[in-house]
């Protein structure tokens, strides 16, 4: 399998996470546990980072067809990919942070698993594509687009978890655990 088919798949499975999400943000108009500002930063985290990922996996594409040497081809893609994502992290993490000073509660989950698997994400990211500036190997590109993809994946999870009913410690779920009541 070529580079270039390696890319165009990619950017299917970023479409279809973009998709299913929007179309679960729109189908799952009930009530969520989770704060609506919280589904928010999520879908448009998630939905920005899919778009980075169709963009960034064509982006290779079109320099070569414009002539580009492969060693340009990756360092400029990698260049490219590093610059976005820097300006994306630099966006959701201050989004974040503004979503810390409010009234929001956090929960354990999001505190152990959450932040810390999107700043792990972040530090792969940024190795991967300020290493293949000197490398300029398609290998590394590809799994920084991955790992991106993994990121878009993740936040579809949690936008799609976040209209399921919880199950409580009780082990029924939060409607039957609180007599049907809605509780914050």
């Amino acid at each position: 399998m070529s580079e270039s088919d390696v890319l165009l798949t990619i950017a299917e499975v970023a479409v279809a996470f973009a998709g299913f999400a929007s179309l679960v943000g729109v189908l799952g108009q009930r009530t969520s546990a989770d704060d609506a500002r919280v589904i928010g930063l999520r879908m448009r985290g998630m939905l920005l980072s899919s778009l980075m990922v169709v963009a960034f996996s064509i982006f290779p594409i079109l320099l070569t067809r414009y002539g580009a040497s492969p060693d340009l081809t990756w360092k400029a893609s990698s260049l490219a990919l590093f610059a976005a994502t820097a300006c994306y992290y630099v966006w959701f993490w201050t989004a974040l942070r503004g979503l810390g000073r409010s009234d929001i509660p956090t929960t354990r989950f999001q505190l152990r698993v959450i932040v810390p698997t999107l700043f792990l994400t972040m530090i792969g990211l940024a190795a991967l594509l300020l290493g293949n500036l000197l490398l300029a190997t398609p290998a590394v590109y590809l799994t920084a687009l991955a790992l991106l993809l993994f990121q878009s994946g993740f936040a579809f999870c949690l936008i799609v978890f976040s209209f399921l009913p919880r199950i409580e410690a009780t082990g029924r779920g939060h409607e039957q655990a609180t007599g049907g009541k809605v509780t914050a």
